[in-house]
């Protein structure tokens, strides 16, 4: 069926079951009945098993021992983080094409803020908050007030602004920027905590828990996973040393054989943290607005 948004008039499809929308337009989110709209939200948690979900994910990761999925899961918690939600549209009076339309998710309190800051939040799904949600897991009053969060999401706004016609070889002030910062809510996001063991050591990791993804996990990378790392780093400062010999032999200056070893180096540094290591840290999630639906600037 055809809906009308309450805030800014755009009309668009939604199923004939779906008895709350969103608008894709501004980030409302109303009943498609009443009309009626609101300021506290939350996403329903997937049916998914959170634990599952993510020994899979590690699974498939560079190093990962082949019996992962087969792992423990120690613990298992669902915590409902509090989120204020806004949308943002920013564009220069002297520079048309300077123009940037963002939905945005300022994390306001529990002990997981920061593992939230940046986190790209989905703006479609949450529903009306129900009083059910506080007995399914451990549950955050926010701890920032609105008006902070408000001032944050402005701060980001004019940052991409400015950002964006830097791009362009441009330079905007902030009071040739016209900004709209309008408040959607808060909503109450759910997070899994997760704690899993494996060969006799304890590992952590968190899941969305509206879809799925993997904010952030740690998992033990395989022996002859971090042995193969270590020969490929050695063999980049090989080969730089090479080159570096090379290039000092042609030019007759040993500052040749620094300009080899040095990138070199820096290479192997980049190879063997993230691979001759014992254990790893990944994630699934692209933060801030690179690669996200909801995050593209329009």
């Amino acid at each position: 069926m055809e809906v009308t948004c309450p805030t800014c008039s755009a009309t668009f499809k939604v199923p004939d079951t779906v008895e709350v929308a969103t608008c894709p337009y501004c980030g409302t989110t109303f009943h498609v009945h009443t009309k009626e709209t609101g300021e506290h939200f939350f996403f329903p948690p997937m049916r998914k098993d959170a634990g599952g979900v993510l020994l899979k994910f590690l699974s498939r990761q560079y190093g990962a021992p082949a019996d992962i999925t087969g792992a423990k899961i120690t613990k298992k918690e669902l915590h409902w983080v509090p989120v204020y939600f806004f949308y943002l549209h920013g564009r220069s009076r002297l520079w048309p094409t300077v123009e940037e339309v963002q939905f945005m998710g300022i994390p306001a309190g529990s002990p997981f803020k920061t593992l939230l800051e940046g986190y790209p939040f989905p703006i479609r799904g949450k529903v009306f908050f129900s009083e059910d949600v506080v007995k399914k897991g451990h549950y955050y009053e926010p701890e920032v007030p609105k008006e902070k969060a408000e001032e944050l999401a402005r701060v980001a706004l004019i940052n991409a602004l400015t950002g964006e016609a830097r791009q362009e070889d441009k330079s905007v002030s902030e009071d040739e920027l016209e900004l709209e910062v309008r408040y959607l809510g808060l909503v109450h996001y759910p997070l899994w905590e997760l704690r899993y063991e494996y060969a006799g050591k304890e590992y952590w990791g968190y899941v969305d828990g509206t879809d799925g993804r993997v904010i952030s996990a740690e998992y033990p990378l395989e022996s002859g996973a971090r042995k193969k790392a270590s020969a490929i780093a050695m063999g980049v400062i090989g080969a730089g040393a090479v080159l570096g010999f090379i290039a000092s032999a042609i030019f007759g200056t040993p500052f040749g054989l620094l300009g080899g070893l040095i990138p070199g180096a820096v290479g192997a540094w980049g190879i063997g943290s993230k691979g001759a290591v014992k254990k790893r840290i990944v994630s699934g999630v692209i933060k801030g607005r690179s690669g996200n639906l909801y995050f593209q600037p329009i």
